[in-house]
């Protein structure tokens, strides 16, 4: 008789691998042999037959747009396009774009991953030959698109010859495969199988099969009556301590090496094949983009568990303009369908985990910040375009402000280095008053939530930048625009180092130059930090805003 798999929810890890495994599963139409039982799953172990492949189809299926196979491929579509007008939209862009296209199609089929691969296809098509006649044409002086448009026409013929052969079934296996190795399972795991560079099956999902699901499998059907030790993660009884954690990333290690990280120098740190199957489903359970990843730990159920990371997932892998924003404006995503989901039970804290730099980074959402991101959904949009330069690096203001909200701490510091940086670099300072204002009124969201803010309300927020703009207008009135950076630099030391006294002296000084009225807010100021601060700020964003600067910001 068949044994069934048990899985359960556990550590964040093992719950990662967990979801990716019926993610492959589900992908594979396996949806009737799984069986949800809350924090449980009960699965038939005939999905483990073909599983290397069923492995591997996940992740080319799901990645399959940005892979480099794909951007072989792909090129196909301009091909047609240019043939179906005869070459005459062949025009400038074109002409570099198939330039960079030849140089990037030469780096990928001369790659030492490609080389591997084309050993597995049995097709004969010498592809590293016609590698070496396809060239990027250069234009000579005085010379025009037009004058080489034959070369051009000859060197395509020569790169559909290359993706015809890419497009082959069995060449779109293997080459795919070795993109999703180093693009998306590398991030998880490492150093074993198809990973270790001393593995002598040449074949990826032979060694994938030997070394994971067909190991499960006799586990699985073996008498373990005799077995004397306890798998470290599952607690079932394994013979041997011979599969440890130490391939996992940043969270393994070597425990024949460091044996300082066990107790008394004596490892007990040992898995069992079907923990190890688990956890080498790891890179199905994150979401990646680029060097980036992302997992939200909802551990109320399995199912749950599935929906909200499927639902990152979808909206990160459909983003047409992909970039660091994107994980963040997923997890939002998936997080306010959470939220407005919960009627039926109170909001628990999610825990989400983050794959950045190589390291894993966590964070705790608890009710109070999963309500600021639901309730801050307008403001974060505004953001996604705001950008600054700061030694010679792009920071983006929307990813900066999900930073502060995921370590739960203020903007403060944020927004004093954008106004800086609009006073005193202004050509790198990529936003506007607008997204100044979306920040401050974010802050205000999150000083709300940790008991501050009892006595203004949002909605003042944009008075206060309103009397910072025309006190600007009345300066530029008395031709005295120049003496307003002086202004708003001391407005900006008083408000860092906390000094509503030295703040509220220029502000007096600055009305009674004007012979304006000073606005009532002011008294405000002197109630506590949060609120002389927050005030403050939102004042002097308006007094240095050029309205019609940067109005759509600068996203890179």
């Amino acid at each position: 008789m068949e044994e069934k798999i048990h899985l359960s929810l556990k550590d964040w890890l093992y719950n990662v691998g967990v979801v990716g495994f019926i993610n492959i599963l589900k992908y594979a139409g396996h949806e009737e042999e799984i069986e949800f039982n809350g924090q449980e799953v009960i699965i038939d172990s005939k999905v483990l037959e073909n599983f290397e492949e069923k492995y591997f189809n996940y992740f080319i299926n799901t990645y399959e747009k940005k892979l480099a196979w794909s951007k072989v491929v792909s090129y196909r579509n301009k091909i047609e396009y240019f043939e179906k007008e005869n070459y005459s939209n062949f025009d400038k862009k074109a002409f570099e774009n198939f330039n960079k296209y030849i140089e990037n199609l030469k780096k990928y089929l001369k790659s030492n991953s490609h080389k591997a691969a084309y050993e597995l296809i049995s097709s004969d098509f010498p592809i590293l030959e016609k590698e070496k006649n396809i060239q990027k044409i250069k234009l000579k002086k005085n010379e025009s698109i037009e004058d080489r448009l034959e070369d051009v026409k000859r060197i395509i013929e020569k790169i559909k010859e290359v993706i015809d052969f890419y497009s082959l079934d069995e060449v779109k296996k293997y080459i795919a495969a070795k993109n999703v190795i180093y693009t998306i399972i590398k991030n998880a795991w490492n150093g074993i199988s198809f990973l270790n560079p001393q593995t002598k099956e040449k074949n990826i999902y032979s060694d994938y099969k030997n070394y994971f699901p067909l190991s499960t499998f006799k586990y699985l059907n073996e008498s373990k009556e005799k077995y004397k030790y306890d798998c470290f993660t599952c607690d079932n009884k394994i013979k041997k301590m011979d599969n440890d954690l130490g391939f996992l990333n940043a969270t393994g290690f070597d425990t024949s090496r460091k044996t300082s990280h066990v107790w008394n120098f004596v490892n007990d740190i040992a898995i069992c094949p079907v923990c190890k199957l688990i956890y080498s489903c790891v890179p199905a359970g994150f979401t990646y983009v680029y060097d980036k990843g992302i997992y939200v730990n909802a551990n109320r159920s399995i199912a749950e568990a599935i929906k909200i990371n499927n639902r990152v997932r979808m909206t990160i892998l459909n983003d047409e303009e992909m970039n660091s924003n994107t994980t963040y404006r997923a997890m939002i995503t998936a997080m306010s369908e959470s939220i407005n989901n919960s009627s039926k039970y109170e909001l628990s804290d999610i825990q989400v985990v983050r794959y950045e730099n190589e390291k894993y980074r966590f964070n705790i959402l608890s009710k109070k910040i999963l309500n600021l991101i639901n309730n801050s959904k307008h403001e974060l949009d505004i953001l996604i375009k705001a950008g600054y330069k700061e030694i010679d690096k792009y920071f983006r203001v929307y990813e900066e402000v999900m930073r502060n909200i995921l370590n739960n701490e203020n903007m403060f510091l944020l927004i004093h280095k954008m106004l800086i940086l609009k006073l005193t670099k202004s050509n790198n300072a990529l936003f506007n008053g607008r997204h100044l204002l979306a920040v401050i009124n974010i802050n205000f969201e999150y000083l709300k939530g940790v008991g501050e803010m009892k006595k203004i309300e949002k909605d003042a927020l944009k008075s206060y930048n309103g009397a910072g703009y025309y006190l600007k207008q009345a300066y530029k009135d008395k031709n005295s625009e120049n003496k307003l950076n002086g202004i708003s630099y001391r407005l900006l030391n008083a408000l860092k180092t906390n000094n509503n006294g030295m703040f509220m002296d220029t502000i007096l000084n600055c009305y009674l130059y004007t012979g304006k009225k000073v606005p009532k807010f002011f008294i405000d100021c002197l109630q506590d930090i949060e609120t002389f601060k927050t005030i403050g700020y939102a004042f002097v964003s308006g007094l240095i805003d050029d309205k019609n600067n940067n109005l759509d910001g600068g996203d890179r």
